[in-house]
């Protein structure tokens, strides 16, 4: 009789496990977050930005994860970025300025939810992207933890822009942030990070380290 153990179960779950499902932490370049987070964006990891308007700068808060290929060796031979239903053209003079490769982001609108987290799903679980962004509403937590799932089997990033009405339903992901624009800058409540305490945390762009 050959016995069975539960490290032989591959992707089960394990309580005593949870603290220790992140394998590094990216510096997500605002040392206010930093210590809110306990060191930066964790991988890998699905990540939750909850937030009801677009363009007040949420996405300069993804840049260290998006340039993290020269920081992190794990990451050798990912470069596709994959955008899933962005709410905004994604311009490759944008991405420039940024310091980002045009040609590593790819772009996808897909008109049903059902669709998108089955495309989420494989390329988080392919493991083939740097990150996979996506916008999506309504989603129950079981595909949140199909997300969540694909994401830790393919060591990777997915994160879910999400609206802040979500926020009273549970959620598996790894990090929740609540994100609103105020006087110029913007004010993020981080409403679950594992290992760590609720907190809330304010930036401006100048903030960011260079």
């Amino acid at each position: 009789m050959t016995t069975v153990t539960l490290a032989d179960i591959p992707l089960l779950w394990r309580a005593e496990s949870l603290a220790s499902t992140q394998d590094y932490c990216i510096p997500t370049g605002y040392a206010a977050l930093d210590r809110a987070l306990g060191s930066g964006w964790p991988l890998p990891a699905l990540i939750e930005v909850l937030c009801d308007e677009h363009g007040i700068g949420e996405l300069t808060l993804l840049l260290a994860l998006l340039r993290r290929r020269s920081l992190v060796a794990d990451t050798a031979g990912r470069q596709i970025v994959l955008w899933l239903s962005p709410p905004f053209d994604v311009h490759a003079a944008a991405l420039t300025q940024c310091g980002l490769t045009p040609e590593d982001h790819w772009v996808c609108p897909i008109p049903q939810p059902s669709d998108l987290q089955w495309a989420m799903t494989q390329a988080l679980r392919s493991g083939a992207c740097l990150a996979v962004i996506a916008w999506a509403r309504h989603l129950k937590p079981a595909a949140l933890r199909t997300l969540k799932l694909a994401a830790m089997t393919g060591r990777g990033v997915g994160v879910l822009f999400r609206s802040t009405s979500e926020a009273r339903l549970a959620s598996p992901a790894t990090l929740r942030i609540s994100l609103r624009s105020s006087a110029g800058a913007l004010d993020l409540s981080i409403l679950k990070m594992q290992g760590r305490r609720p907190s809330t945390v304010r930036i401006v762009r100048s903030d960011a380290e260079r």
